[in-house]
């Protein structure tokens, strides 16, 4: 008999290796006349195989033989259970777990199994037998008590989980438990002054428990009782000064009775706690910000504690995300950018990081950063116009007119996206269409962006300039560019195309006002406008100011190829 058993347990260690639906052919017993328990032995080292190998439709058929074989063991059933509890059939698993207890009353994983299964389906009533029965088993085992506690409670049997828990409080390593635990009952069950009792009794015999004081005074303060509360707040500010839970907690009380000043001081003690969760802190700076949501700026206390909590915390993400949009929002750009970088590294799945740094790159006019940062931020969110729009934005800057229209094109593309960031599409890829020689394409984006939004100053200057620059359709032009100063007659950029456009129709006499006020608003006027001046006051026989112009243009390296022509030799 030892002999087939032993070879039997070969054979299965030989055969993991195989497929399962070669096993499974193999598993097939022939031999009938083999005794009962060599066949359940098989089938169930069988079963466990079939287990091991994520096979658990075999498995269940294995221990189903077993369970069939021999009835008064539990092993087979316990098994069972486990695989229905895995399949999340709590109802079949308490089913085999029940028979496995049945069978062996004395097994605690056995009883374990059944109620975590009862657990599942909302039964805490069915549970309770259970834990008094595994009391029994393992009368050391404390968690059977206190769960069979728990279960009481979820079962709305207050009482008899009371009188549990003044039974369980003799034991003195659970009467800190029970205390707690009876609290909870009388203040579930709306019996507050009972609930304070019970934590009263406890804090005279135990006078320096902070954190149960600390419980005491919440207490009071939930239920309007300021004075009770602050009377607890006070000793344990006395015992315990430094504690940084008990100044959130002051700080929590003084904030909700309206008294900022004292609160503040608080939480600024609890926030030079490193000991403290930061999520603690945030939630804090949370709500002080919810409250004051429609201010511009905010107040000097909310300041304070997020400097504070960057000092203490920085390096956590979600803190240094906290500081990085406070200094953002300050306009503190050069501060937050090194944060924002960071950031993109420890949380690159936040938009917000990357959408803050191209900004703050945009802002700076750092085209090449923009440039890697975008293709970057495309890695993690490939559907994001946005980020398609900083990227064709920075190849323009670099002349790289074929990527930009390339990722223009793309971004335009994406469905749903925001009507503002629509006309930018628009308007960026007119500009690198112009600039790379498609200049019928361009006209066409620039017209589909004016049915958009027909009064866009933006689109009506840069559109009439390029016609300007092609002396093609000079009448539509100036319809285009007068419209455009009427909106902002102050606009340096807008008068220079005025005076462009007008110089093209060889208005020149006209040109020269708008020129003449473009130069006067223009604290540092580009080559370009400087060149455009130049010819302008050549065509009205100011020649030498025009010279001078000129020789200023070509000084700022943004003059045309034409301008050393200029100054030689005037205007052919």
């Amino acid at each position: 008999m030892n002999y087939k058993v032993i070879a039997l347990g070969l054979a299965v260690m030989l055969t993991v290796g195989f497929s399962q639906e070669i096993v499974a052919q193999e598993s097939v017993i022939s031999d009938t006349t083999q005794p009962a328990m060599v066949k359940y032995k098989y089938y169930f080292a069988e079963g466990l195989r079939f287990k091991l190998l994520g096979n658990q439709e075999q498995a269940m058929q294995m221990f189903q033989k077993c369970a069939e074989l021999d009835q008064a063991s539990g092993s087979s059933f316990y098994e069972l259970a486990l695989l229905y509890s895995e399949k999340k059939d709590y109802a079949a698993a308490t089913g085999y777990a029940r028979n496995a207890w049945k069978r062996d009353p004395t097994n605690k994983w056995y009883g374990l199994m059944l109620v975590e299964n009862l657990k599942m389906q909302g039964k805490p009533a069915e549970c309770v037998p259970i834990y008094n029965q595994l009391q029994k088993v393992d009368p050391n085992e404390l968690e059977f008590k206190t769960a069979e506690i728990e279960m009481l409670i979820q079962a709305k049997q207050e009482n008899e989980a009371i009188k549990k828990i003044d039974k369980l409080r003799k034991d003195i390593d659970m009467e800190r438990w029970g205390t707690v635990k009876k609290k909870d009952i009388y203040f579930s069950g709306n019996k507050f002054d009972k609930g304070t009792k019970v934590l009263l009794d406890w804090l005279k015999k135990y006078p320096d428990d902070v954190d149960i004081r600390g419980i005491l005074a919440e207490a009071y303060a939930s239920k309007g009782k300021n004075d009770e509360a602050m009377a607890q707040y006070k000793i344990l500010k006395d015992k315990d000064p430094d504690n940084p839970s008990i100044s959130f907690s002051l700080g929590q009380f003084y904030y909700q009775t309206g008294k900022k000043k004292e609160a503040l001081e608080e939480f600024l003690t609890g926030f030079q706690s490193a000991d403290v969760n930061p999520a603690i802190k945030l939630e804090i700076i949370k709500a002080y910000i919810s409250a004051q949501e429609k201010q511009q700026n905010l107040d000097d206390e909310v300041v304070k504690l997020i400097e504070t909590l960057y000092q203490v915390d920085k390096g956590s993400p979600e803190v240094d995300l906290l500081y990085a949009n406070f200094l953002y929002s300050g306009e503190k750009l050069v501060e937050a950018e090194p944060i924002y970088r960071k950031l993109t590294r420890s949380d690159p799945g936040n938009f917000m990081i990357w959408q803050n740094l191209l900004f703050i790159l945009n802002e700076q006019k750092r085209f090449g950063d923009i440039l890697k940062v975008s293709d970057s931020a495309l890695i993690y969110f490939p559907g994001q116009g946005l980020f398609h729009l900083f990227r064709g934005i920075a190849a323009i800057d670099k002349k790289d007119f074929p990527v930009a229209i390339s990722a223009l094109n793309k971004g335009l593309g994406i469905p749903g996206q925001n009507a503002e960031i629509i006309k930018q599409f628009y308007l960026l890829l007119a500009e690198a269409l112009y600039r790379n020689g498609n200049i019928a394409d361009a006209f066409t984006n620039f017209d589909q962006m004016l049915v958009l939004e027909p009064e866009n100053a933006q689109v009506l200057n840069n559109y009439s300039y390029y016609l300007a620059l092609d002396e093609k359709d000079l009448d539509k032009a100036l319809e285009m560019i007068t419209k455009c100063v009427s909106q902002e007659p102050e606009n340096p950029t807008y008068l220079d195309t005025f005076a462009w456009v007008l110089y093209q129709r060889k208005e020149y006499l006209k040109a020269l006002e708008p020129m003449e006020k473009t130069m006067k608003l223009s604290k540092n006027p580009s080559g370009e406008v400087m060149e455009h001046y130049g010819d302008i006051l050549y065509r009205n026989g100011r020649t030498e100011e025009a010279k001078q112009s000129w020789i200023k243009a070509k000084e700022s390296k943004e003059a045309s190829d034409k301008i050393d022509g200029k100054i030689s030799n005037g205007l052919k």
